[in-house]
C-alpha cells in the first residue's frame, strides 16, 4: 500500500473502532434482552473486535473480504467468461443461498427502476424465459412483453431494456432474413443473448440431451444463481468503470449486503437453555440455526457497526472510486436501509427473534475471526 492508502485504511479502522464503542455503550444501557447471557454475549465478542481487529493492519477484515468475498464473488481478471466462470464455480445458490436472495432482492429493486411494469422478481422472469429456449436467446419482442412498458415510446422502452441488459452483461445479436414468410421482404430480428463463451459454459452445465426423445433441453439446475453470478461478473470485470455496473447505486447496495454478511458473521452464536420455547418451535432447527436476539439488530446497536463496514467493504473492492461513492446522503441511506430490511425474507423470526440460517460462509469467516485470535493469544 502507498502512504495515502495507508493513511485511508487506517482511517477506515479508526471509524470502525469507533462505531464499536458506540454500540458497545448503547448495549450497556439496555436491559431488554429475553435470553439469559445474550447481552453479556455480545458485549464480550465487540470488546474482543474492539481489541483484535486493528491488530496486523486489520487483518481479520483483510482476511475475511479478500478470501471470503473478494476471491470468490469479485475475482481479480478483465475476462468476463472468466470471472462467470469462477464465480459459477466456487458458490451455489444452495451453499449462499442468503447471498443470493440479498442480491436478488438488490437487483430486482434496481431493474424496477427500468422495468417498472414488470410483474414478479426480474430474475425468476429472465430465467423463466432462457428456459424455455435451448439456445439460450431471448428475440427482441419477447423480451419487450416481458418487460416493456406499454404506456411509454417504444424507444425509451428500448433504452431501458438495453440497461437491463448491460446489468447482467448479456449482448444483443442480429440475424437478417433475406425474405420474411409474411412480407416477402427483408426483415432484421434482435436477440438478446450471453456472449459465445458463456453460452459454451451453460451448455456444458445445463443442457440435456435427451437420446430417446432426440432433444435437448435445459435442465432445471439453470436458475436465478446463474444471473446472480453473471450480475457479480460484471461488476468484477467493470468495477472501474461506473456507469457499466449502474452507477453508485450498485457500488452502495453491494458494498451493504457484504457489510452485513460481515456484522452477522462475527455475531456469537447463542446456546438458548433446553427450557426455552424457540426450542420447541417447529421452524428453529437447532442443527443450522443460531439466534440472533431482535434487540442486536435495532438501530442504534447496528448501525454504528454497519455504516463503517460499508465503506470498508467498498474500499476493499472498489478502491478509492466506490469509497469516494459511500457518502452519507439521503439515498444511500435508504439503500443501506433497504439491505437490513431485506434480513427478513432471507432469515426467520421466530418468537421475536431473529434465528442465523449457518450457511457456510457465516462460518467460513467467523472461523477466521476464531483462528486468528487464538493465534494472537498463543503470541
Amino acid at each position: 500500500m502507498t502512504e495515502v492508502q495507508d493513511m485511508t485504511w487506517n482511517g477506515l479502522l479508526n471509524e470502525f473502532q469507533g462505531g464499536l464503542e458506540n454500540a458497545i455503550e448503547e448495549l450497556q444501557k439496555r436491559d431488554v434482552e429475553n435470553i439469559p447471557g445474550a447481552k453479556e454475549a455480545l458485549i464480550q465478542r465487540l470488546n474482543n473486535m474492539k481489541l483484535h481487529f486493528p491488530k496486523n493492519n486489520g487483518d481479520i477484515l483483510l482476511k475475511s473480504i479478500n478470501d471470503k468475498i473478494q476471491n470468490a464473488f469479485f475475482p481479480n481478471t478483465k475476462s468476463f467468461p472468466e470471472a462467470f466462470k469462477k464465480i459459477l464455480k466456487s458458490r451455489t445458490h444452495e451453499q449462499d443461498f442468503i447471498i443470493n436472495e440479498l442480491l436478488n432482492g438488490f437487483v430486482t429493486s434496481k431493474a424496477k427502476a427500468v422495468a417498472s411494469g414488470t410483474q414478479g422478481p426480474i430474475i425468476d422472469r429472465m430465467v423463466e424465459a432462457f428456459s424455455k429456449r435451448n439456445d439460450f436467446h431471448i428475440v427482441d419482442h419477447q423480451f419487450f412483453s416481458m418487460f416493456g412498458d406499454p404506456n411509454k415510446p417504444r424507444h425509451y422502452v428500448k433504452n431501458q431494456l438495453e440497461e437491463l441488459a448491460k446489468l447482467f452483461g448479456l449482448i444483443s445479436k442480429e440475424l437478417v432474413i433475406e425474405k420474411d414468410i409474411r412480407r416477402s421482404e427483408e426483415k432484421t430480428y434482435t436477440f438478446y443473448t450471453f456472449q459465445d463463451e458463456i453460452i459454451k459454459i451453460l451448455e456444458e452445465k445445463y443442457l440435456v440431451v435427451d437420446e430417446e426423445l432426440g432433444y435437448t433441453y435445459v435442465s432445471k439446475e439453470f436458475d436465478r444463481n446463474v444471473f446472480i453470478c453473471m450480475f457479480l461478473a460484471n461488476i468484477a470485470i467493470n468495477r472501474d468503470n461506473i456507469e457499466k455496473i449502474g452507477g453508485s447505486y450498485t457500488i452502495n447496495g453491494v458494498s451493504a449486503i457484504f457489510a452485513l454478511v460481515l456484522l452477522l458473521s462475527f455475531m456469537p452464536k447463542l446456546s438458548v437453555d433446553e427450557t426455552n420455547p424457540i426450542l420447541n418451535n417447529p421452524n428453529f432447527n437447532e442443527k443450522n440455526m443460531s439466534v440472533i436476539p431482535k434487540s442486536w439488530m435495532t438501530k442504534q446497536i447496528l448501525e454504528p457497526l454497519f455504516e463503517p463496514l460499508i465503506k470498508i467493504v467498498a474500499y476493499r473492492i472498489g478502491g478509492g472510486l466506490w469509497l469516494s461513492k459511500i457518502i452519507n446522503s439521503e439515498i444511500n441511506k435508504k439503500i443501506h436501509n433497504q439491505i437490513r430490511f431485506l434480513l427478513k425474507d432471507v432469515n426467520k423470526w421466530i418468537l421475536g427473534n431473529l434465528c442465523r440460517v449457518e450457511v457456510p460462509i457465516f462460518i467460513e469467516i467467523s472461523n477466521i475471526f476464531t483462528e486468528i485470535l487464538v493465534g494472537y493469544g498463543e503470541e
